[in-house]
């Protein structure tokens, strides 16, 4: 198999496992919440959002390349809503770089550090 095609898959593979990850912080963050739940929605191109206590988490994943970009809004989308914005980057030991951190993260550390983004508990 072309190691193009091969990064191809293990990238779109690490999203899925980091999509999990969010989802399940998601869950834990909500547990005996009645307001102020998270929402996650995800589609098949590599975009997840985020939603959650007056915030929107808007992540683009390129499953090529293994790199990725966010936005944080407050409340919708929207140019004059934007909070912060940033890059990342997967690599092929299932850790990620972002461009807000220093050093690499294991996946289930960024996952944490980007659902603390939008319930503010970094």
């Amino acid at each position: 198999m072309p190691a193009e095609t091969l990064g191809n898959r293990l990238y779109a593979e690490l999203w899925v496992s980091f999509t999990a990850l969010i989802r399940s912080y998601v869950a834990a963050h909500d547990i005996g919440r009645t307001v102020g739940l998270g929402v996650v929605d995800e589609d098949d191109s590599g975009r997840l959002s985020l939603q959650g206590d007056g915030k929107l988490l808007a992540l683009e994943f390129n499953h090529a390349a293994g790199t990725g970009s966010w936005v944080l809004y407050e409340d919708d989308p929207g140019p004059e809503r934007v909070l912060e914005r940033g890059e990342f980057r997967m690599d092929d030991e299932s850790r990620m770089a972002l461009s807000d951190r220093r050093g690499k993260l294991e996946l289930e550390v960024a996952a944490e550090a980007f659902t603390a983004k939008v319930f503010d508990e970094e």
